[in-house]
């Protein structure tokens, strides 16, 4: 995972001081410690509620700002076009009105009427200058929690309809993922218990040192639960090949200088394999020590990948042998493939969309797709898988070319980190088909579908998984739990 890297000018600033306001500002991006609103209402009527939702899951979360006066950008910016950078912004202010004031006690007051545990919540009107013109602004400083921060009593408003609307419920534990405010998963829960531990704690971008909370690195090798423990081998027939194609295709082998290799099992009377190979030449063999040969650790490489490329066919996955990529294929505009996400219970991803390819100045589809090889490292076995695009003339038949690589570059260049993870824990959902493991080789190969990962102490707390958003429903809906996010 690749975590996300900026500085500020010095340590330890004041929350709410000008430096750290221009900080914010200057990064016009909502971050898992940063959000934008247009304006803030405390009145009796107003959707206070919604903000309080965000300052229960920044505080939960670590700490966090909320800054007033800004609308989101929704056409798309000519990047081409030699115009300042602060008319490029994707947060562009709109200024609060004149008269607009909000006390901070009142702020606080309000907030404190929807938890038990109060937290002192920072606030700051102040004016600033974009492009010769002066805005008046505001910015909120939500604290860390030093303790798990829940709502006392639901988050009921009414919105611009009329229609009374929920938040958030009573008791729930809400978390920053990504840009969204959301119920927290079981292991945020413990996460939140563990920062709170520490006590006087400050966001890193406040103090400028790496957060004293343990993060997890996810890899992208799947780990071998187990391997055939023996391979066989057999010399070939002069006549081989006049029985060959009376073989299976979901028997997996390798003919290899004069002999047959496989992990099918040659001592049994009735392998097909035996048509092929000389009587009384079988012979099994330890897999480990073929493996701590370089030459026959490449043919047990083969036969392993082979068996995948068996599994893929049976999921109906296309295979580009160039590059050892699996995709889906498409006979329409586009392809949704249904599976388990980390955060939800269920959800859809789109696996092939037809588009539009300027450089290509044609329709193409591009296709979910992952490169699978398995990797022998350090004496253990591994099947590293690296999700990617795939790019074909009609939904089936792939394209290659310089300008096709361009396409790709384009449409990859910004799918780290959360994405591409979430990409790979799609790829290894669907060749376990949404169980713990897969099997291949009649059961004698069993791979794990979680990648491998390991915890380091020091991670950045702002670069965590992020996730769809909790949709606010009307109260005659059921909310729904943790599992539905």
């Amino acid at each position: 995972m690749v975590a996300n890297v900026f500085s500020l000018p010095e340590v330890n600033v004041e929350p709410l001081g000008d430096t750290m306001l221009n900080f914010l500002i200057d990064r016009d991006q909502e971050e898992a410690f940063i959000d934008f609103k247009e304006t803030l209402s405390i009145s009796k009527d107003s959707p206070f509620a919604k903000i309080a939702k965000d300052i229960f899951a920044f505080s939960n979360y670590g700490g966090g700002f909320i800054l007033l006066g800004f609308k989101e950008r929704k056409t798309p910016i000519d990047d081409k076009k030699e115009i300042p950078p602060e008319q490029k912004r994707r947060f562009v202010p709109i200024r609060l009105p004149a008269d607009f004031c909000i006390d901070q006690a009142d702020l606080q007051s309000k907030f404190n009427s929807y938890t038990n545990v109060p937290i002192k919540i920072g606030y700051r009107e102040f004016n600033r200058k974009f492009n010769g013109t002066e805005y008046k602004l505001a910015a909120i400083y939500i604290p860390a929690s030093i303790q798990i921060l829940k709502p006392s009593k639901d988050g009921k408003y009414v919105d611009g309809a009329g229609k009374t609307k929920q938040a958030f419920v009573a008791n729930s534990v809400l978390f920053r993922r990504g840009t969204q405010s959301v119920i927290a998963s079981n292991e945020e829960v413990a996460f939140i218990k563990k920062r709170a531990e520490k006590e006087n704690y400050q966001l890193s971008i406040l103090n400028g040192q790496p957060d004293q909370i343990q993060e997890t690195l996810y890899s992208n090798l799947l780990e071998v639960k187990k391997f055939p423990s023996k391979i066989w081998t057999g010399l070939l027939r002069r006549n081989y090949y006049e029985n060959q194609r009376k073989i299976p295709d979901t028997i997996v082998y390798l003919t290899w200088g004069d002999k047959v290799v496989t992990f099918s099992d040659l001592s049994r009377s009735n392998n097909p394999l035996l048509t092929i190979i000389e009587a009384n030449s079988v012979n099994g063999e330890d897999t480990t020590k073929w493996l701590e040969d370089d030459s026959r650790q490449k043919v047990v490489m083969w036969l392993l990948n082979d068996e995948l490329s068996q599994l893929a066919q049976k999921l109906h996955l296309l295979k580009e042998d160039r590059r050892e990529k699996f995709y889906f294929a498409s006979d329409s505009e586009s392809r949704r493939e249904k599976w388990v996400p980390r955060y939800k219970s269920s959800s859809e991803l789109t696996v092939a969309q037809r588009m539009w390819a300027s450089q290509l100045k044609r329709f193409i589809w591009w296709h979910l797709a992952v490169s699978a090889r398995f990797k022998y490292i350090d004496k253990r076995l591994f099947l590293r898988l690296s999700p990617t695009i795939m790019l074909t003339n009609d939904g089936w038949h792939p394209t290659f070319g310089p300008r096709e690589g361009t396409v790709i570059t384009r449409l990859t260049y910004n799918r780290y980190n959360d994405s591409y993870l979430n990409n790979l824990l799609f790829w290894a959902s669907r060749f376990s088909q949404g169980g713990s493991e897969f099997q291949m080789a009649e059961g004698k190969l069993i791979v794990s579908a979680k990648p491998s990962e390991s915890k380091i102490e020091f991670g950045i707390l702002h670069d965590r998984p992020s996730g769809e958003p909790i949709q606010e429903t009307p109260l005659v809906e059921i909310i729904g739990d943790e599992d539905d996010v």
